[in-house]
Formats: structure tokens, C-alpha cells, sequence
């Protein structure tokens, strides 16, 4: 069995939540304060029904919606709806009370658990009042419950509270205290030994034989009439001050308090035979991740041992940030560990904040938890939304730490290349500080020239549940007037590929066509013919015709994509073009600004707009220097306030940073 539907109502920030859950992992990400705490103690609060002490439950009026929309004095129930999967006959048996049969279909059937709690104030004061009830209303059978084990690592964890020798939260003593059975080396042999009372006593004993020596008692006993002449002296007479002292509790979950855990100095090989060398670092000794990681180890450990020893039934491990303390690669590998626990039978809940494990994680295993207005939480699933299986291959495959910012982000906008990613925050503070994308939460995702279909699918699905809340702005060219060789190929006009380069060589050379392969002031009425290709003329122009002035194939593929929480801006020429054409002191900007890199291959500021960008793309081509272009320039807006003033924003990167900001134009 394992948990597949979870519904809150009216608890701390949430309104309303409903999720499904995976059999194995379930990574929770989002937003600070979107709500994945209270998912994660949610789980606690339920799953730990069973338990005689919990050290979590609904207990005063702050756990309670409150709604912050009108001001009201009516608190709301809370309410939380636990649906597990059947798969097999054991999990109905073993909880009989939770079963729950559709009454629309009798072949679905379910294990389920509802809560409900209130504040009842009809006599002037507040009392809690619940109610706990399986399958169909059912009263719920508390020994059933005890068949439900969860393992829970909070994020601001002290590893080395509960790693410390007698702390009363120490989970090594948990591991030892439950374990049913251990393996003993005889002769190179091992051997399995079965850990009962009877064990325990005779384990417990064998260690009180060896202390209970001559000697031991005697410092004992020196020590405890040290501290009792004193008390008799320091206390009432008549009344009974003495104390006892004892090396040791002889008895198995005593001795197993007091087990130390360290980390051995020396490698084995350098200390070869004389192992008594052997030295030890404390807990107190190591840094923060790596107590955390000894902790997450011993936790993990005693979970993997209760399940093989099926002590329990359902097995739940709930960590949140398990990044924390961490760099990047050892996040990697504890993720690729917990990954593998779903094959012990475990549940995994994971609640984080770090792009490294959403960009290690599979697509479906994600649950965003996100704001979808200033009141409200939903959650988004990339399992159950409307992208299609090439959609999420191709996410999985370009989705690394960078890009996977955007599931965190409160806007995103998607770029084609870096010159993009550098300028547009430039461009955006320029408009006012109002828009500066760093503290609007936005995220500039560039996706490199690539396929953006993936990416904007994530936002524009008609279904509100199936997209994303956060809204997003996709940036592309839309390669207005641009025409390739194979345009111009024809089984007609028998023109096969070599005769189109040909073509394609001349109309250059006549400057019809651009260097960046722009078609160049049409005119129906001007001759396009071609030395040698005469008797194509009129194909050349009805090529040329229907090319100029047309966007492309993939601007209009863009553009189709746009709607609900996606929009689309396009450049009417190229992002470059557009900077210096949008203005004189842009374009003026710009001269100086290439001239300064490149003071041979002059561009001319003063030649009139169209002339001038055509001749900064070809150079630019030609020297494969935009990046550095974008660099030095946003390195001059940023330092130069007369330059900055200036500038203008071009109206169509203005619109796509608006539409992230302010959710409209």
C-alpha cells in the first residue's frame, strides 16, 4: 500500500489542497511559505495516530486558516482526507477499519482516514473538539494504526543532540532498541542471532561480569564515600543522604543509551595490526553536513531495519531540506541514496529548496506547491499536467541547476541566448526599480537556441491545475525576411540543391540577401535576375515575395503557444537590432560600445538605422562576439548613469518584463 491522495482544508496557509502522491519519491518544492511544511506536518499529525506519544497534533487557534481576504471572526474546521492504494490482500486486512468502496463503482477500492477538527467557543471559552473516522465514517481501530510507521528528519535538525550518548532523542539507541536480530562472525562465519529478552539479559549480563571486578568496585566505591561524607555533613540529621553509584545499568537498552558515535581518525591500512593506536573524532568535532549525514545514515537505518523485520505494515520517511549543510555533490549522492529506498517498500515525502535536487530528480516525482493568488495554494504536478512524454524527455534532459530555478520562481522569462541574460535585468531596472527582476522574484531561464515548446507548455495549459501559478514571457526572434538556399529549390524549375547555393551566392553578391540572410527592400518591380540562372527569375521572386516581410515557422509556432500565463514578445529583426534600433542614443551607444572592442572593423554611428544594424549583424556574425557585446554593454549601463538615462528599453522587452511583474501589460 502506499499513500496516493492527500486533502487539506482550512490548515495554517492553506485554503484547500489536494495531491496525489507517487509509490516511491516525492520531491515538494516551491516558494518560501507556499505551504510545504504544512503538507509535511500534516503527514505527521496523521500518520502518527497510532503512536502513544506525538510529539506534533492540532492544538491551539494558530493552526487554523485564517482568511485574509475580509476581515471574520468564524474560524473554519480543519479537515485532512488520507486515501491509501490497495495492493494487496495484507493491506485491507491489516486495516479493516479504513476501507472505503466507491459507491459509484464498486471495483475501486481504498483505504481511507479523515480528520476533522474545530474550535468550539459556545460557552464563551475555546475548546478543541475532533474527530478521527476510517473508511465510510468507520470509528477507527487504534491497533491498526500502530501499523503505520513514519521516520521524520525536520530541517533546523541538531544532529549532534541526537547522535549525543543518553539524550533522550538519540537515534542510534532507537536502531539498537529495535532491532529483532544481528549477525555474529564465528570462525570467518556469519552467523544470524536472534535478539530476544532472553539475548538482551545475556548480552546485558556479559558486560556486568567483566565491570564487576575488584578494582572497578573499589574506585566506585571511593568515589560514592567521597560524595556521601559530605552530604551527611552538608545535609539533616536523621535524614537519609546517601547516594548510590553505579558504573552501569545492566540492561540492554541502558547500555545500548550510552553507545558512542565517532568517526576514526586513522585509515585502516596505515594503522595495519596495531588497531589499539585507532583514534576518534566526536560528533562535536565534525562540521554541520557531516553530522547531518551520520544522522540521515542512522535514521535511514533503523527505518531499513524495521521494514526488513516487517515490524510494521506502511513505511513513510519524511525529510525536510535534506540539502541542508550540504554542497551540491554530496546532495547528489544522499539523493541518489533515498532514490533507492523506494525499493525496500518505503514512501519518501521531500520537501526543498534546492535547484541541485529538483535538477537530479525525475519530472514526475516533482509536486509544486505554489501560490496561485495572493489567498490561495494549489499544487502542480508535471505527472499530471498536459505535457507530452517528448515534452518531458526533453525537460529532463535540459533541465539542470539553473534552469530547474524557474519551478521557485514567481515569474520566468525565456531567452534564446546569453546576450539576452545578461542585458534583459539591466533592462529591467532601467524601467524602474519597480521591475527589477531580483526582487520580483523572476527567473531569466536561458534556453540556449533550443526548442522552447517544452518550457512554455509548462505555463499555457488551459487547465489552471495543469500549469504552472507563476506567470512567464517568452523572448524570440522573429526572423522576419529570412530566406535559406533550400527555399529556393524546385523539381519545376529543375533548380536541385547545387543550383540553389548558386543562386543563393549571387542574390548575396547582388544584395538582395543579408549577411544574416535577410531579404533586403523587396521590390516586385526591380529585377532579380541572376548571371546564368536568367530563366528563374520570376521563381526567384515568387520565392522572395513570399518570404519578405513573412515571420517564421518557428516565430509562429511561438506565437501559437501563447496564452493563459504565457506570453510571447518578438523581435521584429533580431534582439541586437532591436537595442539600436529602438533609439538614436541606443544606437550611439551601441558603436561606441562594439568600436571600443573592435577599433579596426569600425561600425559608423552616423549611418542612418536600417544600414547601421545590418552591417553591427554582420559583424557580429562574422566575429562571434555578441555575448561580449551584452557583456560590455550592461557593464556601461550599469556604471554610467548619463548613458543609463538615456537608453531606451525597446517596447516589446518592456511588455515581456511588465507581463512577469505585473501578471498583465
Amino acid at each position: 500500500m502506499y499513500l496516493k491522495r492527500l486533502l487539506i482544508k482550512r490548515f495554517r496557509s492553506i485554503y484547500e489542497l489536494e495531491t496525489h502522491f507517487n509509490k516511491g519519491v516525492n520531491i515538494i518544492i516551491g516558494e518560501n511559505n507556499a505551504g510545504k511544511s504544512a503538507v509535511i506536518d500534516t503527514l505527521r499529525i496523521c500518520l502518527s495516530l497510532g503512536r502513544q506519544w506525538r510529539d506534533i497534533g492540532i492544538r491551539n487557534p494558530e493552526d487554523f486558516y485564517v482568511e485574509r481576504s475580509a476581515v471574520s471572526d468564524v474560524t473554519e474546521p480543519i479537515e485532512f482526507q488520507l486515501e491509501f492504494a490497495i495492493e494487496s490482500a495484507d493491506d485491507s486486512s491489516f486495516f479493516h477499519s479504513l476501507l472505503w468502496q466507491d459507491p459509484d463503482d464498486a471495483s475501486k477500492i481504498a483505504l481511507r482516514l479523515s480528520f476533522r477538527y474545530e474550535i468550539d467557543d459556545s460557552l464563551g471559552n475555546s475548546k478543541m473538539k475532533w474527530n478521527i473516522t476510517g473508511g465510510h465514517n468507520n470509528p477507527v481501530n487504534m491497533m491498526e494504526m500502530q501499523q503505520i510507521y513514519y521516520s521524520y528528519l525536520e530541517p533546523l535538525r541538531n544532529a549532534v543532540q541526537e547522535l549525543r550518548p543518553y539524550s533522550n532523542s538519540n537515534k542510534v539507541t532507537s536502531l539498537f532498541k529495535d532491532l529483532t536480530e544481528y549477525e555474529k562472525q564465528s570462525d570467518g562465519t556469519p552467523t544470524k542471532i536472534r535478539l530476544t529478552k532472553e539475548k538482551k539479559a545475556e548480552l546485558a549480563g556479559a558486560i556486568e561480569t567483566v565491570l564487576q571486578n575488584d578494582d572497578w568496585t573499589g574506585l566506585i566505591g571511593t568515589g560514592q564515600n567521597f560524595i556521601n561524607t559530605h552530604l551527611e555533613n552538608a545535609d539533616i540529621k536523621r535524614r537519609e543522604s546517601k547516594i548510590h553509584l553505579k558504573l552501569l545499568e545492566y540492561k540492554y537498552d541502558s547500555i545500548v543509551r550510552g553507545l558512542l558515535t565517532r568517526k576514526q581518525v586513522y585509515a585502516t591500512d596505515i594503522l595495519g595490526a596495531d588497531v589499539h593506536l585507532q583514534k576518534f573524532f566526536d560528533v562535536e568535532q565534525n562540521g554541520l553536513g557531516e553530522n547531518n549525514i551520520i544522522l540521515a545514515a542512522t535514521v535511514l537505518g533503523d527505518l531499513s531495519s524495521r521494514r526488513a523485520q516487517k515490524i510494521e505494515h506502511y513505511y513513510a520517511l519524511l525529510i525536510e531540506e535534506p540539502e541542508a549543510h550540504l554542497h551540491p555533490q554530496r546532495q547528489n549522492t544522499f539523493f541518489n541514496y533515498l532514490n533507492s529506498l523506494q525499493s525496500l517498500g518505503i514512501q519518501i515525502f521531500i520537501t526543498s529548496h534546492s535547484p541541485t535536487i529538483t535538477a537530479k530528480s525525475d519530472l514526475d516525482n516533482l509536486l509544486i506547491i505554489q501560490k496561485c493568488d495572493q489567498y490561495k495554494t494549489s499544487v502542480f504536478t508535471p505527472r499530471s499536467s498536459a505535457l507530452s512524454p517528448k515534452n518531458k524527455s526533453y525537460l529532463e534532459k535540459f533541465l539542470d541547476v539553473t534552469k530547474s530555478q524557474l519551478f521557485f520562481a514567481n515569474g520566468v522569462i525565456l531567452v534564446e541566448g546569453i546576450s539576452e541574460a545578461l542585458l534583459l535585468p539591466v533592462m529591467a531596472r532601467r524601467m524602474g526599480e519597480e521591475y527589477d527582476l531580483d526582487k520580483n522574484g523572476i527567473e531569466i531561464v536561458n534556453i540556449n537556441g533550443v526548442a522552447f515548446e517544452a518550457f512554455a507548455n509548462l505555463f499555457n495549459d488551459d487547465e489552471p491545475t495543469k500549469r504552472l501559478a507563476s506567470y512567464c514571457s517568452l523572448i524570440t526572434d522573429d526572423d522576419q525576411s529570412i530566406v535559406k538556399e533550400g527555399d529556393l529549390r524546385s523539381e519545376t524549375e529543375s533548380i536541385d540543391k547545387n543550383t540553389a547555393t548558386a543562386i543563393f551566392a549571387q542574390l548575396k553578391i547582388a544584395g538582395h540577401i543579408d549577411p544574416t540572410n535577410r531579404i533586403v527592400d523587396f521590390d516586385s518591380s526591380k529585377s532579380y535576375s541572376v548571371t546564368g540562372f536568367e530563366t528563374h527569375e520570376a521563381h526567384i521572386k515568387t520565392v522572395l515575395a513570399a518570404k519578405a516581410g513573412a515571420i517564421s515557422a518557428r516565430a509562429a509556432k511561438a506565437l501559437g503557444l501563447k496564452k493563459h500565463h504565457l506570453h510571447v514578445e518578438l523581435a521584429k529583426n533580431t534582439f541586437e537590432y532591436e537595442l539600436a534600433a529602438t533609439a538614436e542614443a541606443n544606437k550611439a551607444t551601441i558603436a561606441a560600445v562594439y568600436n571600443d572592442m573592435h577599433s579596426a572593423n569600425y561600425v559608423d554611428p552616423s549611418a542612418a538605422t536600417d544600414p547601421f544594424c545590418r552591417d553591427l549583424l554582420k559583424k557580429l556574425k562574422s566575429n562571434k562576439d555578441k555575448s561580449e557585446l551584452a557583456e560590455s554593454l550592461a557593464y556601461l549601463l550599469e556604471t554610467d548613469p548619463a548613458v543609463n538615462a538615456a537608453f531606451i528599453v525597446p517596447t516589446y522587452l518592456q511588455n515581456a518584463i511588465r507581463w512577469v511583474v505585473n501578471k498583465s501589460l
